[in-house]
């Protein structure tokens, strides 16, 4: 072949593939800002103003903070002309991780209800405004809640809708979901939402996704598609997400309770998350201003919508096309499993055929397909080794969830495997039939069609599509040959990287950095689907494209370097906590982190002792701490007092009432035959009700414990009655113990990710008491 029709060939792939990857950028990127369309439109900067207000400081459940933001909630709904419905209440959960406990908090939902002119039932709009400990919670869940008052404002100039329209801002979904639990188990108007729209962040930028739907949900993505602003959801995602992540949100309680609905966020820049990073500041306000066109346009339409039967038809599957278009496909069995089956059977009639054609046995088939298997499993060895290798060259990185400049990573992976495949593609070449190669990949995609099909239906597309593009391109060159095939080939291997790359690019968001090599295994997948395409170009770049990909991962990994260090703008996680046990008298200073850092030494020494048995011995273990003792600091312990104790209806009773002197809104607490209780209540709200004797509970978490105190009532079989309490409380501010030797962190120091049961910057006290 000439090189003048080699490069016209390899022209031809470039724009297929030019236009694909321009589209897959329209996709994934946040329509730019459009500040000039009135005060009738969605405002970004109302939702800013709002934000400033709510995340000016973390705001957890108990937090002064926290009191600050339901006050200045309140305060803008009433301005708005609306009335406020609050629920305050003692909300609580059962949780069996890492043992038996319950988890409980006096909790402020505030709600509003937009009345409908003929209401089918009611459209709630959820998200929560507590943070967490750690953060002030500008994406999560901030973002959402300015959004949603910026909502509020815009009905105002609309004409009334048919159906209600219900505004929750959930409290303490950061402790397990409680404030949604409490709504859905004990208000009124719970009963009456016919479809939940719920709106989470998990990062600080990106397009918005529908990552989650209620069962049945035919109905509801039909009007997702129709009424979305540049929708992006994929049921491969939600098949995933559903079976194997299990991250609950508050649109967990709401599809348990039977509530049809849709769960919705946005997931770029994972590093921020429930961090001190998560401010308006690093939040993208392309990212805000597009969460908050789809909420409020989602509310007017289900508003207007017909709400009778939502969940009535079966299921769809569905993924993007270009251009914010939806394709939807029936889930109903077994179709799925029939058209993955369908094409399969296609192809192998196919492959006989051309086997017979060209005088070839089946047995080539099973040699190139071996082959190929043998690319992928050196490809992935390759990425592994690179993953391991960025590990080891930058140990900064083991104090992070997820690096800095993780997507940096990512595409010099994918470069690094182009440019692989492509090299040893050219190794192999005299062993491989480039008609026989590819109908031993297209076995294996078509092998993992009927996989999902079986296992992940939603997902099935991702392997068919791909795979019945290909075909389509595989069997045209049986028969045909000339330009008009490498118009054919363009399209198809096009319509394959429509489906793979915005998947690859997503996942590599939502399952991190440490998953990217596994990524790199569906990568090579697609390089051996589309080699065609790959061979028009290699035939016109010769040894020089893998060579231009190879360059490219390297000016990436330069990049990567640059940012690799700890600043201010990529500040390094560290932890510290002081705990003093006031039965024995005893203090050590606690760490989660793998080593101490130049900051956390001064509390630890260079070489800390290692523990395994968690901030108290037997009491909430953690897998590994890092401890020093030292000085003890003695604290106020709990006023605890017994104002109940009394046998009635064969039970015992027994009330304790227990305050803070530390002002800390955290406490933890254990006693002997707790295990027994047959319920317990928290100022006279039951919080834990034993349904099943043989799973009993270990101990109670409760949080936001106000000024006054809290009464605790046990209700225990008649011959039993307790004699010891253990109470460990917790105060997140080291400033109680703070002396004036200590160094503050460091400004590319924060904070790393908390949660109850790994508190950090905490003063944590334990005390004994007999009743």
């Amino acid at each position: 072949m000439s090189p003048k029709i080699a490069w016209q060939q390899a022209s031809i792939i470039l724009l297929f593939w030019g236009l694909a990857f321009w589209a897959c950028g329209l996709m994934l990127v946040p329509p730019a800002l459009d500040r000039g369309r009135g005060e009738t439109a969605y405002s970004i900067e109302h939702a800013l103003a709002h934000l400033r207000h709510i995340a000016a400081k973390p705001h957890p459940v108990g937090s002064r903070p926290h009191d600050e933001v339901a006050a200045y909630l309140l305060e803008q709904i009433e301005a708005l002309g609306y009335h406020a419905e609050v629920q305050e209440t003692i909300a609580s959960a059962r949780f069996d991780t890492p043992e038996p406990f319950v988890k409980a908090a006096r909790i402020k939902n505030i709600m509003v209800r937009v009345p409908g002119k003929k209401s089918q039932g009611a459209v709630l709009v959820a998200a929560h405004y507590d943070s967490a400990e750690t953060s002030p919670g500008a994406a999560d869940d901030g973002a959402a809640v300015a959004s949603m008052l910026e909502a509020l404002r815009l009905l105002k100039h609309r004409a009334r809708a048919q159906n209600d329209l219900i505004f929750l801002f959930s409290d303490a979904e950061e402790l397990g979901l409680l404030g949604s639990r409490a709504f859905v188990e004990r208000h009124p108007w719970a009963k009456d939402c016919a479809v939940a729209l719920n709106f989470e962040a998990r990062g600080n930028g990106g397009v918005l996704l529908m990552f989650e739907t209620s069962d049945r949900n035919a109905r509801l993505v039909e009007h997702y598609a129709r009424a979305a602003v540049h929708p992006v959801a994929s049921s491969l995602m939600f098949s995933i997400y559903k079976k194997l992540l299990h991250n609950d949100t508050d649109f967990s309680v709401f599809r348990e309770a039977g509530i049809a609905g849709m769960n919705f966020a946005f997931i770029e820049g994972w590093t921020d998350y429930h961090t001190a990073l998560d401010s308006l500041e690093r939040l993208d306000p392309r990212t805000l201003a597009l969460q908050g066109e789809n909420l409020l346009q989602l509310a007017r339409h289900f508003a207007d919508a017909d709400l009778k039967n939502l969940d009535q038809d079966g299921d769809l599957g569905y993924f993007n096309l270009p251009f914010g278009k939806l394709l939807l496909f029936s889930l109903d069995a077994p179709l799925p499993l029939l058209i993955a089956g369908a094409a399969l059977l296609l192809f192998v009639l196919l492959a006989m055929a051309g086997g017979y054609y060209r005088r070839l046995g089946m047995r080539q088939y099973f040699l190139q397909t071996a082959i190929f298997l043998l690319l992928a499993g050196l490809m992935t060895g390759i990425n592994f080794t690179f993953h391991v290798a960025v590990m080891h060259l930058y140990p900064n990185y083991r104090w992070l969830q997820e690096p800095y400049n993780a997507t940096l990573y990512f595409l010099a992976s994918c470069c690094l495997t182009v440019a692989a495949f492509m090299l040893l593609h050219r190794r192999l070449s005299r062993w491989i039939q480039p008609r026989e190669f590819s109908a031993g990949v297209l076995s294996l995609w078509l092998a993992a069609g009927i996989y999902l099909a079986l296992a992940f239906p939603g997902g099935v597309f991702f392997a068919l599509v791909p795979a019945l593009a290909m075909l389509a391109d595989w069997a045209f060159r049986l028969v045909w040959s000339g330009m008009r095939n490498i118009f054919i080939t363009g399209a198809c291997s096009t319509a394959v990287l429509l489906i793979v790359a915005p998947t690859l690019y997503l996942a590599h968001h939502a399952l991190g950095f440490h998953a990217d090599w596994l990524l790199m295994i569906v990568a090579a997948l697609t390089l051996g689907l589309i080699a065609p395409a790959l061979d028009i170009l290699a035939r016109a770049f010769g040894w020089s494209l893998p060579a231009g990909f190879l360059a490219a991962a390297s000016l990436l990994l330069i990049q990567a370097d640059r940012a690799s260090d700890f600043s201010p703008d990529r500040p390094k996680p560290n932890s510290i906590d002081y705990a003093w046990d006031g039965a024995t008298d005893t203090a050590r200073w606690l760490s989660y982190d793998a080593e101490a850092d130049d900051w956390t030494r001064q509390f630890l020494t260079a070489t800390p002792a290692i523990s395994t048995n968690g901030i108290f011995a037997d009491f909430v273990p953690v897998r590994r701490l890092l401890v020093r003792e030292t000085q003890p600091i003695p604290l106020a312990a709990p006023d605890v007092r017994v104002v109940e104790q009394r046998r009635a209806e064969g039970k015992s009773y027994l009330g304790i009432h227990i305050r803070s002197r530390r002002a800390a809104s955290t406490i933890r607490l254990k006693a002997d035959n707790m295990a027994a209780a047959v319920q317990i209540y928290a100022d006279k709200q039951l919080i834990y009700q034993n349904p099943r004797a043989d799973s009993p509970i270990q101990y109670i978490e409760f949080h936001g414990l106000p000024a006054e105190g809290i009464t605790l009532t046990f209700v225990l079989p008649a011959d039993l009655r307790m004699k010891s309490l253990e109470i460990i409380e917790i105060r997140s501010d080291l400033g109680e113990i703070w002396q004036k030797n200590f160094k503050s962190r460091p400004e590319n120091n924060i904070p790393m990710r908390s949660s109850s049961a790994m508190p950090v910057d905490a003063v944590i006290l334990r005390q004994s008491y007999r009743l």
